[in-house]
């Protein structure tokens, strides 16, 4: 058996809707991207702050965010560059578009 963190965090039974990124979501604090019990990051809850704030200043500033179709093409047929690794399943990069 293999463990891919990549895949935490992404199943239906436990996140409605697992693919979407969603700020609102009630499961917020089962996600396991500190860690859990003995293995929980010290810099979790700063790092968490940190983001909620800079999301939070980034909307307050922002009319639309979309991703660019120029990069990554329309709406159901998408094209993306992933790390190349079994471990963690990271983007290269993600274009965005923000008015």
């Amino acid at each position: 058996m293999i463990v891919l963190n990549g895949a935490a965090n992404r199943d239906p039974r436990q996140f409605p809707e697992p693919a979407n990124f969603r700020v609102d979501r009630r499961e917020a604090r089962e996600h396991v991207a500190f860690g859990r019990g003995v293995h929980s990051c010290p810099g979790g809850s700063l790092a968490r702050l940190e983001t909620r704030v800079s999301i939070e200043r980034l909307l307050e500033r922002t009319h639309e965010i979309r991703i660019s179709e120029r990069h990554h093409g329309p709406p159901g047929a998408r094209r993306y560059r992933y790390v190349p690794t079994y471990i963690l399943r990271g983007l290269t990069r993600l274009h965005l578009e923000l008015d």
